[in-house]
């Protein structure tokens, strides 16, 4: 009797992510297949690609951080401005 893939037995939108990580650490092959114990090498190239995509990612939510920020910080500057010029327009109206 055959023994099931276990992968089959995943959750879909886990098995596609799976599937994808073999793929990636597949393109690492004659690597890992030189050294001493192939499938944690293959492992490490798994994990390798996982945390590039971490960083990656990492650094795309930095910048879009920054630029929020920037946004926010130019929208409070703007209150700020029209707040003072609102308050200089209201006190020459009273004298």
């Amino acid at each position: 009797m055959k023994k099931e893939d276990w992968r089959e037995r995943l959750e879909n939108s886990i098995r596609t992510h799976l599937e994808l990580q073999i793929r990636e650490a597949a393109k690492h092959r004659e690597a890992y297949l030189s050294s001493n114990n192939p499938a944690i090498s293959q492992i490490w190239c798994a994990i390798a690609n996982l945390s590039k995509q971490v960083f990656e990612l990492s650094l795309k939510l930095r910048f879009l951080e920054r630029g929020l920020q920037e946004i926010v910080e130019k929208q409070q500057e703007m209150k700020k401005t029209k707040t003072k010029t609102t308050k200089k327009k209201s006190t020459k109206k009273k004298k």
